[in-house]
């Protein structure tokens, strides 16, 4: 199944259903009316043992996709605020994210929540450690029966060809 999000084009050969998210049609099936009050993943995929939630920034995009977020101002402490700020962003899309769904009670299989980001290898390998320290990966608490978000992982466009090579994805 192809899904086009943000200027990818991603491909889920094996997928049961896979959606824009953050849907801003009101015309559309998954519109969830919710954007004035929540943050949404920028779509979800449901394959046959688990979801994958997946967010996409391209910050090299000529076309503005990134709203919710200003670049970088020059500097190193610039460059900090900035990714904080995205870890916030990220940390808020996956939690609202996840709330909709339980909402809808979808949430009956595991979650990966997968951040595709335009950014060097340094600011990916930086942001997956931050956000898995905002996030409950995997089970926290041993009177928890599920957890909340199974895995997290934050890669490029070439750590996601790397680790993901059964769901190809190609800029547009």
């Amino acid at each position: 199944m192809k899904i086009e999000v943000n200027g990818f084009s991603f491909n889920f050969p094996e997928a049961i259903d896979a959606f824009i998210f953050d849907e801003q049609d009101s015309t559309k099936s998954n519109y969830h009316g919710l954007s004035h009050a929540m943050k949404a993943v920028d779509c979800i995929v449901e394959l046959p043992t688990r979801f994958l939630f997946i967010e996409v920034k391209d910050f090299l995009a000529p076309d503005d996709y990134m709203l919710d977020i200003e670049p970088a101002p020059a500097g190193k402490k610039g460059k900090n605020k900035f990714l904080h700020r995205l870890i916030e962003n990220l940390k808020y899309k996956y939690r609202d994210s996840w709330l909709y769904r339980w909402a809808e009670e979808k949430v009956h299989k595991p979650i990966f929540y997968l951040c595709l980001l335009t950014l060097e290898n340094a600011q990916i390998t930086f942001l997956q450690k931050q956000l898995q320290r905002q996030l409950p990966v995997g089970c926290a608490s041993a009177r928890w029966h599920r957890e909340i978000v199974l895995e997290c992982l934050v890669v490029n466009l070439d750590r996601w060809q790397h680790n993901f090579p059964q769901w190809p994805v190609r800029r547009l």
